[in-house]
């Protein structure tokens, strides 16, 4: 199943480069037996990162109450895979102006466009352990955020 999953995620990532009009997605159900979810959910994340050009993080229904939330859990999860953690400090600062126009605010899904362009990652993959515990109307929202 592991396979199948890292071969839609190297065919839907294309160049990171290329617009998308659409968000790839899959659903994967991963069974009843919650204690098996983390297992599963880090040898699938170690290998798309590995097989694919692709970033990949985990939320959870509990780190994310709202969409607020949910979109600092997410762009803090992307941020940390850099390499240089600088900015890090930056991202509890609501708004601040720099030489280079506002700063984003630390729910702004422009701080994963700017990880994803400087660190040339293909497509990011966020999974959702434990999909069926969020509230439909969050995914909902999200998807049409990511879109």
């Amino acid at each position: 199943m592991q396979l199948t999953i890292v071969n839609f995620v190297s065919t839907a990532s294309g160049s990171p480069d290329e617009p998308k009009f659409a968000i790839p997605t899959g659903l994967i159900v991963a069974g009843p037996s919650i204690a098996s979810h983390g297992p599963f959910f880090a040898r699938l994340g170690e290998r798309i990162r590995n097989e694919t050009k692709s970033a990949y993080v985990v939320l959870a229904s509990g780190e994310s109450p709202n969409l607020k939330t949910l979109l600092k859990n997410l762009i803090k999860k992307v941020t940390s895979l850099m390499d240089d953690d600088d900015d890090d400090e930056d991202m509890d600062r609501p708004l601040k102006s720099t030489r280079h126009g506002p700063k984003l605010l630390n729910y702004d899904l422009g701080h994963i466009q700017e990880w994803r362009k400087k660190n040339r990652v293909a497509s990011i993959v966020v999974a959702f352990q434990d999909s069926e515990a969020f509230d439909a109307g969050l995914l909902a929202d999200v998807v049409d955020l990511l879109q």
